[in-house]
């Protein structure tokens, strides 16, 4: 990788990390988990629950395919849901999860759904509530 795609990939995990706070109203930080860089399977940002991997790129529509199964790598074994965010060049940021973390009666964990950004903090907002308040308790001091 190299170092100008490795700062545009961590500037992005900042937009993200920021646009968490702002857009779901948090007191405490969105952190970038550095480890990152050094471990495997870790993701990108937490958010209660939530593992979140941020990805940037010029060119395209979809997401690749091995964007996805870093998240899933990620959030596996450990109960926890996972979002793919990305954004190319010119096109709205949009996040990728699994169909069941809405409804629970999908049982496929292939059924995905791509999300905009707006209804993505919406879906959070209206019902995962719960990640919020983990994510602010857990930064208190």
């Amino acid at each position: 990788m190299s170092i100008n795609s490795r700062n545009k990939g961590a500037a992005f995990e900042r937009q993200i990390a920021n646009a968490l706070i702002e857009d779901l109203n948090l007191k405490n930080p969105v952190k970038r988990i550095l480890e990152q860089t050094r471990t495997k399977e870790l993701p990108d940002l937490m958010l209660g629950t939530w593992c979140i991997e941020c990805k940037a790129y010029g060119t395209g529509a979809e997401p690749r395919p091995d964007w996805w199964d870093q998240v899933i790598a990620s959030s596996s074994g450990q109960n926890m849901k996972p979002a793919l965010v990305y954004k190319f060049n010119n096109r709205p940021i949009k996040v990728r999860i699994l169909a069941s973390t809405l409804n629970k009666n999908i049982k496929n964990n292939l059924v995905t759904l791509d999300l905009l950004w707006p209804d993505f903090i919406q879906i959070i907002l209206e019902l995962f509530q719960e990640d919020i308040e983990m994510h602010e308790k857990n930064y208190q001091v």
